[in-house]
C-alpha cells in the first residue's frame, strides 16, 4: 500500500520554511508556476475560477502569472472565457493580456452572445414586399361591400 503525500500541504510548509528549502526555491517557484497555468488552461475552470484563482494568489503575484504567459496561452483563455467579444479576433497579444486581468479583477465582464434572428423571419421579411394601404385594398377585404 503506497502512502498518498497531500501536495497542497506540502507546499503550505515549503511557504512557511522557505529558508530551510533555499536549495530548491527555483524549482519550486517552477513548479507552483506550471501547476497554477495547467489550472488556467483547464477547459472545466470558468471565470469564477479565475477570480478565485487571482484573489488566492493576490494582485502582485497573478500580474507575474499573466506577464509570463504565452501569447498562445493568453488568447487561448480568453477566448474560452469570453468567446463572444467582438474584438477578440482582431484584438493584439497585449490587448488580450491586458482583457484577461480585467476578467480576472472584476473590472469586465464577458460578452453576451449575439442575438440571433430566426431564418424563416429573416427571409420572410426580406421577400415581403411593403403593404399597400389604401381604400381599394380595404373595399377587398371587406368583400366589395364598401359604399363609395
Amino acid at each position: 500500500m503506497s502512502i498518498a503525500l497531500d501536495g497542497f500541504e506540502v507546499f503550505r510548509q515549503l511557504g512557511k520554511h522557505a529558508d530551510v528549502f533555499g536549495p530548491i526555491r527555483a524549482d519550486v517557484d517552477k513548479q507552483a508556476r506550471a501547476l497554477v497555468v495547467k489550472c488556467l488552461k483547464t477547459k472545466s475552470v470558468g471565470l469564477d475560477k479565475v477570480r478565485g484563482i487571482r484573489t488566492a494568489l493576490g494582485e502582485d503575484q497573478f500580474g507575474l502569472l499573466l506577464d509570463g504567459l504565452k501569447d498562445a496561452e493568453v488568447k487561448s483563455v480568453v477566448t474560452r472565457l469570453d468567446k463572444h467579444h467582438p474584438d477578440l479576433k482582431a484584438g493584439t497579444t497585449a490587448w488580450r493580456r491586458e482583457h484577461l486581468g480585467a476578467l480576472a479583477d472584476g473590472s469586465s465582464a464577458p460578452h453576451a452572445p449575439p442575438v440571433k434572428v430566426k431564418k424563416a423571419a429573416a427571409k420572410k421579411a426580406k421577400a415581403e414586399p411593403a403593404r399597400l394601404q389604401s381604400e381599394v385594398v380595404d373595399i377587398y377585404r371587406e368583400g366589395g361591400k364598401k359604399d363609395r
